[in-house]
């Protein structure tokens, strides 16, 4: 069964936070109830490489680079050139793995730095995501520990917090890890950093359709 995930910590500013020390454990304990959407395509055709450009806000949160020189230009260097080289060699392998498909990903964050979200999106289509099988009844839980949840185009992977069956999980406890839309000849995916504002599949999926909008222009 999976466990019960913690409830969110007191938030502190995320530049007293080296290397984003304590979000590593939470995104480990989303990636352990989660797919990875990313699969390498091979439809044999030519890779389509015209740029893609990331929008440069996804609703009310902004790229992580401007949120931190807002806070402190002089004392976020540092941390603005980490996210941007992690974006740069993230957006360089999801090419590489879509056999030269123009990729680009970027993390947003708000003003505060609290919640974060982080897009990547890729010239090709993809797989559907797939949400692992579990088997409720047997685990005594009223809802599989993670689950697929379709909103329009996008799909969602949310993991439940443990309910008891005939009870409905936490929604404060439970969390949109990733969602994706995919079609031909794009794919478009935010992965959620943190649970932090990051609970409604359907406010994260509005934010992807308006990224889906502007990079499939």
């Amino acid at each position: 069964m999976t466990a019960a995930f913690p409830p969110d910590p007191k938030p502190r500013p995320l530049l007293t936070r080296p290397a984003f020390t304590g979000l590593a454990g939470l995104l480990t304990g989303a990636l352990l109830v989660g797919v990875p959407w990313l699969v390498t395509s091979r439809s044999g055709a030519e890779p389509d490489g015209r740029p893609l450009a990331a929008p440069a806000a996804l609703g009310e949160l902004g790229r992580t680079e401007d949120a931190v020189a807002k806070i402190d230009n002089v004392r976020g260097q540092a941390q603005i050139a980490r996210v941007g080289k992690a974006d740069r060699e993230t957006g360089a392998r999801v090419s590489a793995a879509y056999g030269g498909a123009a990729a680009v990903v970027q993390e947003y964050r708000d003003d505060r730095l609290l919640r974060g979200l982080q897009l990547t999106a890729v010239r090709a289509a993809s797989p559907e995501l797939i949400a692992t099988y579990e088997d409720p009844q047997a685990l005594g839980v009223a809802k599989p520990g993670t689950e697929l949840v379709r909103v329009g185009a996008v799909q969602c992977l949310v993991h439940n917090d443990p309910a008891a069956p005939g009870s409905a999980p936490d929604p404060e406890l439970s969390f949109v890890t990733n969602c994706q839309r995919t079609g031909p000849g794009l794919t478009v995916a935010v992965r959620s950093l943190g649970a932090d504002g990051n609970r409604d599949p359907a406010k994260i999926a509005s934010l992807l359709d308006q990224a889906w909008d502007t990079l499939s222009r």
